[in-house]
């Protein structure tokens, strides 16, 4: 149904209650069971109303739960007319079928709220999701905008070494040249001391002399006379002189 049908359905409805207010009472616990062919004495007092439209409303008005209600549990087990005269009498066969009815109504009433409840939970979940995606939108613009503004410092700080005459070393170049100087400390490392005979040596001027060889035109010693010592004894000791 259509949002303009069901606005001449309550439109109707509406003056049902305002012709009939017996049959359809504007309380809603003050529903009654309406008479057995109703439908044709509303058909008689409101000739200009459509006769598919008055069906339509009249199903509309024993379908709610609150008319199953009074089939199921009312006083008197009677029926009524236009006017709310009494005529006929509610059978257990009737009551049994609007039980059913209230019955249906019910669990369908339970699966749309369930059936509600799960699209509130999708909606909320996409609305988290399209908040996440928000932020992460704004955190990426927050890093682009911050990379863009190192980039134009250190292209300002490259144009001021520039203009001083320095070439500025890139990052690229910097980490080829510190990676170079990484590998040239551990080749040395590997290779260990160099022998000796790929050592330098020192010229002959800075050689230590001072303890070297004489040669022949070295000054000789003077020759030494070794001399015999005397003794000197006693008088009395043989020998003594």
């Amino acid at each position: 149904m259509s949002a303009t049908d069901k606005r001449t359905v309550q439109a109707v409805h509406a003056l049902l209650r305002e012709r009939f207010p017996q049959a359809f009472p504007p309380d809603y616990d003050a529903l009654k069971p309406l008479a057995i062919g109703i439908q044709d004495a509303l058909r008689q007092r409101l000739p200009d109303i459509d006769p598919t439209l008055l069906r339509r409303v009249l199903a509309n008005h024993t379908q709610r739960d609150g008319y199953l209600l009074a089939l199921i549990h009312g006083r008197g087990d009677r029926r009524y007319d236009l006017d709310g005269r009494p005529v006929g009498t509610v059978t257990p066969e009737e009551r049994a079928q609007a039980q059913q009815r209230l019955d249906a109504s019910q669990q369908r009433q339970q699966a749309q709220a369930q059936r509600r409840r799960e699209e509130k939970a999708r909606e909320e979940k996409r609305r988290q999701q399209r908040e996440i995606e928000r932020r992460n939108r704004e955190a990426k613009a927050a890093r682009k905008a911050e990379h863009e503004r190192r980039q134009q410092d250190i292209a300002a700080r490259k144009a001021a070494l520039i203009a001083q005459g320095i070439t500025p070393e890139s990052r690229s170049e910097r980490k080829r040249r510190l990676a170079r100087e990484a590998a040239e400390r551990a080749a040395r490392k590997t290779r260990g001391p160099r022998p000796s005979a790929d050592r330098p040596v020192a010229p002959p001027s800075r050689l230590d002399t001072s303890w070297a060889a004489p040669t022949d035109t070295a000054k000789p010693m003077p020759p030494v006379t070794y001399r015999k010592k005397r003794r000197i004894g006693p008088p009395d000791e043989p020998g003594a002189s």
